[in-house]
């Protein structure tokens, strides 16, 4: 057993027990538990066969130790098994409902014995959750938009849960003998936030053999369709604690089409999609006297054997698939003036990140030195400011020692400088949650907005301008406060948000965390426009998720952001002389 499928089911015993109303300690044991092996180097289970895996993960005890070892021996799980027995399943579900917490869903189910999101609903309507101590008519009407919100959601899945599986999927299927290309389509190429379907395009010389190799992958729930050329399937994958993978809970159709080598760029030109941007191919194929489609341009002589002839073919700068959106693509293409988009290896650093001194899992050191092992020239600490106590936020005195430690270990650690931040709380009135001496000792100033998410637009939207137009914030973090597939954005007009930090010079986050990925592309580009510098940001809590900030690279390529235009593709030294005239 890997990790990740370790990790997530010691995530899965947590919130079970919350549900269940054990103790909070011994939850948050198992959550913590999860986060640490889950950042493991190595395997866990082979450090439980060696009986090291105390030295790893000191914290574990008894009870922890006994899940492990039936994990990693392949047996059941008696205290997870037991968990799920007592749990009805639509608790579960009703855990997504944005605001309602294990502790809600227990009291629903005492007093009202309700254990699916039908019941709740009808619960709602009736007044029955309005009377609740506790809930009132307020409570009510928020849980059933956010009924309607996990509704709407459906079978989605994050984009990065996405990838992961159907990379699984894919080595899976090009190891198959005699598959010559086999390539994802579909909106997961075009990297939109959430997924609710994988599309793969392959070539092989027995279609057969492949198509049965695919329906038979482990973690197959069904088989929708099976012909001679294609398939469809719907996989159980495990989502808990954020992970995604094989044999669990979350159904997620998957679609294979094996087609000929000939046939082979069509095919994975249409698949990805989008439908608008085919529309557009299609039409400037007409306009030519010929014909588009999956299979072919009909009349066209040109020789083609990748995406890119396709596009020559019609007069067009090849498309990167992140920009296949309908939204201007083909005139820049046909103008040539598309953008040389940024990459994740022009990424040179990132400021907003988590130690073990706020809520973060690893220490300064050990960030700084994770940062290095990925080649960032510069590592920004932000973390929490003094009022978000349940994130352990610095006071002033913890925040002058955390210094102190950097300035130490800039002078002892080569090869990577370790800059001095703060995700500072814009409080509700827009004020911030430090006073102006301590805010002019950071390198930089994150603001985000981390309570009061039931403030209206206006005063939301006021709130964040205020702040921005404050001379120590830097940037705007999260700008919206969403979680993807989990929790809507707060009322806030964007685009006066933008306007704002237009005027006062400030830069806009993309918090590449994906469970956020905000702002999103499309506010992005908006951005852009008015000359905003855009930071990526991975939010990372360890230094596994330092990694994340690749996932802000694909929101920035779907906003036609070059390199230029993303402030931390900034070697070190432009980036501190910049800092530093800021803070002048």
């Amino acid at each position: 057993m890997d990790n990740a499928s370790l990790a997530a089911a010691f995530e899965e015993i947590a919130t079970l027990k919350e549900l269940q109303g054990e103790d909070g300690f011994r939850s948050q044991a198992f959550r913590n538990t999860a986060r640490r092996i889950e950042t493991l180097p190595q395997s866990a289970a082979e450090l439980f066969r060696a009986g090291t895996i105390k030295d790893a993960v000191s914290s574990l005890g008894k009870t922890q130790l006994e899940v492990i070892g039936q994990l990693v021996a392949g047996e059941s799980c008696s205290i997870l098994d037991d968990l799920r027995a007592r749990t009805p399943p639509g608790h579960l579900e009703m855990l997504r409902i944005p605001g309602v917490g294990p502790k809600k869903v227990r009291a629903l189910h005492l007093e009202l014995g309700i254990t699916t999101l039908p019941e709740l609903a009808a619960a709602c309507e009736s007044g029955k959750v309005a009377a609740i101590k506790g809930f009132g008519a307020k409570t009510s009407e928020k849980i059933l938009q956010g009924i309607a919100f996990v509704t709407s959601s459906g079978r989605r899945v994050r984009l990065d849960q996405a990838i992961g599986l159907a990379g699984a999927l894919l080595d899976r299927l090009r190891a198959v003998e005699g598959v010559s290309r086999a390539e994802i389509a579909g909106s997961l190429r075009r990297r939109r936030e959430t997924v609710k379907d994988i599309d793969i395009v392959a070539t092989a010389d027995d279609p057969a053999a492949l198509i049965a190799a695919f329906v038979s992958v482990p973690g197959v729930k069904s088989v929708i369709g099976q012909g001679d050329t294609k398939a469809s399937i719907v996989l159980e994958a495990e989502s808990s604690g954020g992970r995604l993978s094989m044999g669990g809970k979350v159904g997620l159709n998957a679609d294979l089409r094996v087609v000929a080598p000939g046939q082979f760029p069509f095919a994975l030109n249409y698949f990805t999609g989008s439908k608008e941007h085919n529309v557009l191919l299609r039409q400037r194929a007409i306009d030519r006297g010929w014909r588009l489609n999956e299979y072919e341009l009909a009349g066209c002589d040109a020789a083609i054997s990748h995406e890119a002839d396709i596009y020559a073919a019609l007069g067009m700068a090849y498309v990167e698939p992140e920009l296949r959106e309908g939204t201007g693509e083909d005139a820049a293409a046909s103008a040539g003036s598309l953008p040389a988009l940024v990459r994740v290896a022009d990424i040179r650093g990132v400021f907003h990140n988590h130690t073990t001194a706020s809520d973060g899992a690893d220490t300064l050191e050990a960030m700084a030195r994770a940062a290095k092992a990925l080649g960032l020239e510069y590592l920004g600490i932000g973390d929490h400011s003094q009022s978000l106590t349940v994130a352990n936020g610095l006071t002033p005195d913890r925040v002058r020692a955390q210094w102190q430690e950097i300035d130490a270990l800039n002078t002892r650690l080569s090869g990577i400088t370790v800059l001095k931040g703060t995700e500072c709380d814009i409080l509700p009135d827009g004020s911030l949650d430090f006073d102006d001496a301590l805010l002019a000792g950071f390198d930089y100033v994150v603001a985000s907005v981390h309570t009061h998410f039931g403030q209206t637009r206006e005063e939301m939207t006021a709130r964040i301008c205020r702040a921005l137009a404050h001379p120590a914030v830097t940037m705007l973090g999260h700008a919206t406060g969403r979680l993807l597939l989990r929790r809507e954005a707060y009322a806030v007009d964007l685009e006066a948000v933008i306007q704002a930090a237009a005027r006062h010079g400030k830069m806009i986050e993309i918090n590449a965390n994906p469970m956020r990925l905000d702002l999103d592309w499309v506010h992005c580009r908006r951005a852009r426009e008015l000359g905003v510098p855009l930071v990526i940001n991975p939010d990372a809590h360890s230094t596994d998720e330092l990694a994340y900030f690749s996932h802000g690279v694909d929101v920035a390529r779907r906003a036609w952001l070059s390199a230029p235009e993303v402030y931390n593709t900034r070697p070190l030294q432009s980036v501190l002389a910049d800092l530093k005239a800021r803070r002048a």
